[in-house]
């Protein structure tokens, strides 16, 4: 429209819509791309802030669904602005090149004990020492698949194929021999172990975790700690039991589920005893994960499939085996239903049993509380079933020996439950609630002797730890158990143990290194965040703690109430490492699912 004003026309110019600038359509979604991100980092923060005090794996689980959120809100947002200023494929090229650039360049290592992916360059080398599968080569003396007894072996003629289930199992092991000296029993074992000399069972000689006195100076530097040897293992979590000269282990080497023996000076593969049989899972990966019991010149071993053998420590030769599966009535799918992550529970041999957890499932007709399941004793010497007993279901822990009320007994963590039990017939004394799942958030700890009459227990997934009281019912009949405290904000002991000097407690809580009063449960201090530990294990020689970290290295710390002084870092194994160590005077041995090491540690002065 024109107005005339003084002989001219003035025109009123108005844009048309295909002239208009893009920005302003464009920018309600850059700006709600810019928030979602904002918000979701915000909210990763908070819940990072909470996870020392909850649970690492939990707050990595709820950290990668706010980011899956985040990261789609603002790809859709910015895909939005993208098409508004015409440029439709720039977002979602520009992801296509991000995620190729990654996948080809990163991969991911493994998974740690609290689920979290732990990266690295795809093209670069981790070397691992190559598999031993060849006899220490002087003066070896094969075996046969079917070896002679020990001349001090007594198994029973008169044992029924039901009682020793494994007289049925097809004859598919493999012995091979170690050399005719040892064999003869020549050397520092002398056909039995040394006390002072040996490690021989999980946790240790007194199955706490605990040397008492350290037999080793504290290096001030790496370079004066020695490999005495560094060699490839298969798979597992299982640790080494040492007697003198013979440190025994469990290892997974293809479709076949191995007790193995080292030579502690070198590392020489003295005998291997095999079976075909593999528990695979994909998050708690492959191999056994118990350890193996050295008891009067035997070795006591429990596979993840069940398979309990009995051998000579000084040549393999097998005495006795056993399957637990088929003693408990199913097969190995139905027990990895309801016990997912493998048998993990080492045997303890006390007054002539090897016990150890049974579990079996529910059998339609028979009430729960009357199964048999928590535990079995075999006869040491036989391998025959001596008596079972308890109706609660299995964890991965391992039975000990205790003193509680004036009375040696058993005590054992189940799936939910904790139960002590008399030695000779099994019976179950007295019972407290302590939950679990063992095909989720599972009860792996052992019972730790806390105190007259008390244990200390810890849990991880979000659990924490309780200091029970076990003692005479005032009525004279019977047991009674008390919490002298219980907490879910202290010693989360997911795949390690609590060790115990002086009334402090330390141990790895959700992954890190935490010093607690025993008696009150009151906190002292913990390993700061950024040297935090993870899912390791913990020992204790004198007044040092020898903590195994989850991705391998070693450190020292001392056992102070008062302060985390570490002393000493070693990096050491090349792989996620779930291994309890085992230390025999100034030795310590190490190993995960990959590889195994020696470590000579500087000798203590007099």
């Amino acid at each position: 429209m024109t107005q005339p004003t003084d002989g001219y026309s003035v025109s009123k110019v108005t844009d048309s819509p295909s002239t208009k600038s893009p920005t302003p359509r464009r920018q309600p979604f850059v700006r709600r791309a810019i928030v979602s991100a904002v918000v979701g980092a915000g909210l990763i923060g908070v819940v990072q802030l909470f996870a020392p005090d909850f649970d690492y794996q939990y707050a990595f689980f709820a950290c990668a669904a706010i980011a899956l959120v985040a990261v789609a809100f603002t790809l859709y947002n910015l895909q939005r602005a993208g098409s508004a200023a015409g440029h439709i494929w720039w977002v979602p090229l520009t992801t296509l090149v991000v995620l190729i650039g990654f996948v080809s360049t990163v991969r991911v290592r493994t998974m740690s004990g609290e689920m979290i992916p732990q990266l690295g360059w795809r093209f670069s080398t981790r070397d691992v020492p190559k598999l031993r599968t060849s006899i220490a080569p002087e003066d070896a003396s094969p075996i046969t698949s079917s070896p002679a007894q020990p001349a001090d072996a007594t198994v029973s003629s008169e044992t029924s194929a039901t009682e020793i289930p494994s007289n049925d199992l097809p004859d598919n092991t493999t012995t091979i021999s170690v050399s005719s000296e040892l064999a003869a029993g020549v050397g520092p074992l002398g056909g039995g172990e040394a006390p002072g000399d040996s490690w021989t069972q999980f946790l240790g000689n007194d199955r706490n975790g605990i040397v008492a006195e350290r037999s080793f100076a504290i290096a001030s530097s790496a370079d004066e700690v020695k490999t005495m040897w560094n060699i490839g293992i298969g798979s597992g979590w299982s640790s080494f039991a040492i007697a003198g000269e013979i440190a025994v282990t469990l290892e997974q080497r293809e479709d076949r589920e191995c007790v193995t023996a080292y030579r502690v000076t070198d590392g020489e593969l003295l005998w291997i005893v095999d079976h075909e049989a593999r528990h695979d899972n994909a998050l708690g990966e492959t191999g056994p994960r118990s350890t193996p019991t050295i008891d009067r010149g035997r070795v006591y071993a429990q596979g993840a499939t069940g398979r309990v053998r009995c051998l000579d420590l000084q040549s393999g030769a097998e005495i006795w085996t056993v399957d637990l599966l088929q003693l408990a009535g199913w097969n190995q799918p139905q027990s990895e239903t309801a016990i997912t992550w493998g048998r993990s529970g080492s045997p303890l041999l006390v007054d002539g049993l090897c016990v150890l957890p049974l579990g079996s499932p529910e059998q339609p007709g028979t009430p729960v509380n009357e199964l048999q399941r928590s535990l079995v004793a075999l006869d040491a010497a036989s391998g025959e079933v001596r008596w079972r007993a308890g109706s609660d279901q299995i964890s991965y822990s391992s039975p000990q020996l205790m003193t509680l009320a004036g009375v040696r007994q058993i005590v054992i963590v189940n799936e939910n439950t904790i139960t002590g039990h008399d030695i000779e017939s099994g019976a179950t004394l007295w019972k407290t609630d302590w939950a679990g799942q063992s095909n989720g958030g599972a009860n792996c700890a052992s019972v730790i002797p806390a105190g007259v009459n008390r244990f200390l227990i810890g849990k991880g997934y979000g659990g924490g730890s309780a200091l029970i009281e076990v003692r005479a019912h005032p009525s004279g009949d019977g047991f009674e158990c008390e919490d002298i405290w219980r907490s879910n904000r202290i010693m989360k002991t997911k795949f390690n143990h609590a060790v115990i000097r002086e009334g402090i407690a330390y141990g790895l809580s959700n992954g890190a290194l935490q010093a607690v009063e025993v008696e009150s449960g009151r906190r002292l201090w913990e390993q700061p965040r950024r040297s935090r530990s993870g899912q390791g294990q913990v020992i204790l020689a004198g007044a040092m703690l020898i903590v195994q970290e989850e991705m391998g290295d070693v450190i020292f710390v001392d056992a102070d109430p008062n302060e985390y002084n570490e002393r000493l870092r070693l990096d050491a194994l090349q792989h996620k490492t779930w291994n309890v160590p085992s230390l025999v005077g100034n030795v310590l041995l190490i190993r995960n699912s990959v590889q195994a090491m020696a470590l000579r540690l500087p000798e203590k002065a007099d």
